[in-house]
């Protein structure tokens, strides 16, 4: 059964709303329920069990028949620089990446993207976002993840390397298996992906002069960008007993 989100002052003892426009039209006109049909709703920190006790054009009223606590957000604060990939593969990771519990999705523009949104920026991110929330409700997430603005890879250090704990580069010249140090006490965790190109040698070398970057292997093949993306995080959520 699907999950309806619904804002925390829409949830009062055991009566909840649903006002927003979409969500009614899709419980009413595509999933056709009714008064007395059940509804599973999310208000971001709680699940609840509930009943359809009136349907009107601008709200439906819901009587919660159970309550529990939502936990499937990650207890780690997961970032994913994505560097920018061709449209439906971009949207490809932002949806998987959602699915595995990312916090954070910060696209990237480094020396090999071909792709140029420069002037549609906004209207991509806006665009990623629909995607991931999307996503979020499927997976039965209480949030989606923030979607920040692009940004290049040399300003990583400048916005973010302060604020994580490590910052984890697969590249596909660093030979090994997927062993990497991470530390219990990791909180900020960051993963960087290249894009269909990969990363220039020196955009490498520039990020190993940080102390917390970790460069790592993905194994002995070579793996497209969005499917890296997928792998890293896989691994990495299994390293952190969520998977």
């Amino acid at each position: 059964m699907p999950i309806f989100f619904v804002e925390k002052q829409n949830v009062e003892n055991d009566i909840a709303y649903i006002t927003d426009k979409e969500d009614i039209n899709h419980i009413v006109k595509v999933l056709r329920k009714r008064e007395g049909d059940k509804i599973n709703l999310c208000d971001g920190n709680y699940d609840y069990s509930s009943r359809i006790v009136e349907i009107s054009k601008n709200r439906i009223k819901l009587l919660i028949e159970n309550k529990t606590l939502n936990d499937r957000e990650s207890i780690k604060n997961i970032f994913l620089f994505q560097c920018i990939i061709k449209n439906q593969k971009m949207d490809f990771v932002v949806q998987k990446a959602t699915e595995l519990g990312v916090k954070t999705i910060v696209p990237v523009v480094s020396k090999r993207v071909v792709i140029d949104i420069s002037e549609k920026q906004e209207k991509k991110v806006e665009r990623w976002l629909k995607i991931a929330q999307e996503a979020q409700k499927q997976c039965l997430r209480p949030v989606p993840p923030l979607i920040e603005m692009p940004i290049r890879i040399s300003e990583i250090k400048e916005k973010y390397l302060d604020k994580l704990d490590i910052l984890l580069v697969p590249y596909e010249k660093e030979f090994g298996t997927a062993k990497w140090n991470l530390s219990s006490d990791y909180n900020n965790i960051g993963i960087l992906i290249g894009p269909e190109g990969g990363f220039e040698e020196e955009e490498i070398e520039d990020l190993k002069t940080f102390k917390n970057v970790q460069v790592i292997s993905l194994g002995k093949r070579i793996l497209r960008s969005e499917t890296a993306s997928i792998a890293a995080l896989s691994i990495l959520m299994h390293e952190l007993g969520e998977m």
